[in-house]
C-alpha cells in the first residue's frame, strides 16, 4: 500500500485496484473449484465483512497518505485486528466457554504491548 500511494494512486483507486484483485481471485476461485453460490444470508455476512475491510484499509491508506504516518506504526495497529475477532467470535458467536482465557490476556497484553513500543519508537 505504502508504495502505491507513493508512487501517487489515490486512496479511492488503491481501494478499488485491492478490491477488485480481491473479488478477481475469489471468484476465480469459486469457478475452478465448481463452488456453488451460497444464499443471501451468507452472502450479506461476507459482503458485511469486506465492507468492514474496505473502511480499515482506507483508514490505514489515509493514515499512511495524508498523516503520513510510518508504515512501522500502522503495521502493528493492523495487527490488532486478532483482538477484535477474538472478541466478536467470542460475543456475537458465543465462542467465549471454548477459550482459554489466561492465553487470551496473554496474547492480548503482547499485543497491546508490542503496538505501543512500536508506536513509541517513531
Amino acid at each position: 500500500m505504502r508504495a502505491s500511494i507513493g508512487a501517487g494512486a489515490p486512496i479511492p483507486v488503491n481501494l478499488v485496484l485491492v478490491g477488485s484483485t480481491v473479488a478477481a481471485l475469489g471468484w476465480g476461485t469459486v469457478f475452478l473449484k465448481g463452488a456453488p453460490l451460497p444464499g443471501f444470508p451468507a452472502m450479506g455476512f461476507a459482503m458485511a465483512m469486506r465492507a468492514s475491510w474496505t473502511l480499515a484499509i482506507a483508514c490505514m491508506a489515509w493514515g499512511m497518505a495524508v498523516l503520513k504516518l510510518p508504515v512501522s506504526v500502522v503495521a502493528p495497529l493492523t495487527n490488532s485486528n486478532a483482538l477484535v475477532a477474538v472478541l466478536v467470535g467470542a460475543i456475537a458467536f458465543a465462542e467465549w466457554c471454548d477459550l482459554n482465557l489466561p492465553l487470551v490476556m496473554l496474547g492480548t497484553t503482547l499485543v497491546c504491548t508490542g503496538a505501543t513500543v512500536i508506536a513509541l519508537a517513531k
